[in-house]
């Protein structure tokens, strides 16, 4: 059998294919790299916002609730068993810290992720004005004097508005908890779907060797196919 030696033409085309090849993996890998980077980026970027509106947001309200706890402690009528002038410390104790659970609240107020949630702060908010206005009535009639009506008034009116505002409190740090894990559910359903894309184009050159590998066997299967059928129709 004569063996044709390749032709210089061949050989150069051959070359030249290889080197397309080449060139083609090297601008993938480098577009893939570049979208990997991007994609952490976005990601880390989106987490870091979503964990620096909702977390310090959650834990403001964790602490108005102590501050409303506090609160309603120095309303205890044990604090105005002292002398006269202990209960008029004792009564301004009580503004001093109710100013500053209305204060804190106003401040929480301002957060954008306190915006994101308006109906339920509004809450809070109605159950604390309507605490506050409660907590200045006792606090008035310790200041006077009038230690039992006080205590009447702690018990039959304040005490259920303690209770109602702890509890818008609790709700709308839940609702804020459950907004942001919706948010970090969909950042990472995407972040999944964007990956799977990543990783299909980052897998082109196998798919594309499996697809020659395929056609090749096709090819070889239908040239024996044909060679069968071929060497059948000369049998005599």
């Amino acid at each position: 059998m004569v063996r044709t030696a390749s032709s210089p033409n061949d050989q150069a085309a051959t070359l030249r294919n290889l080197k397309i090849l080449v060139l083609l993996l090297v601008v993938s890998n480098l577009v893939v790299g570049a979208l990997s980077v991007y994609l952490l980026r976005a990601v880390d970027r989106r987490y870091s916002e979503l964990l620096e509106r909702a977390l310090p947001a959650v834990n403001d309200l964790r602490e108005l609730m102590t501050d409303t706890v506090l609160t309603m402690r120095t309303t205890n009528a044990r604090n105005f068993g002292g002398s006269p002038q202990e209960r008029v410390e004792a009564a301004k104790a009580i503004g001093s810290k109710l100013d500053e659970a209305q204060k804190f609240r106003a401040l929480l107020a301002s957060s954008q992720a306190i915006k994101d949630e308006p109906l339920e702060f509004k809450v809070v908010q109605e159950t604390g004005d309507s605490f506050a206005a409660t907590v200045r009535d006792v606090q008035t009639l310790y200041a006077a004097g009038k230690i039992s009506e006080a205590t009447r008034i702690r018990e039959e009116k304040l005490l259920p508005a303690f209770d109602h505002h702890m509890t818008a409190i609790a709700k709308a740090a839940d609702a804020m908890e459950t907004a942001s894990l919706g948010v970090s559910k969909d950042y990472t359903v995407r972040t999944n779907n964007l990956s799977t894309i990543v990783m299909g184009a980052a897998s082109w050159p196998v798919i594309v060797l499996l697809g020659l590998l395929l056609l090749t066997a096709i090819f070889v299967l239908a040239m024996m196919v044909a060679f069968r059928g071929k060497d059948l129709a000369d049998m005599p």
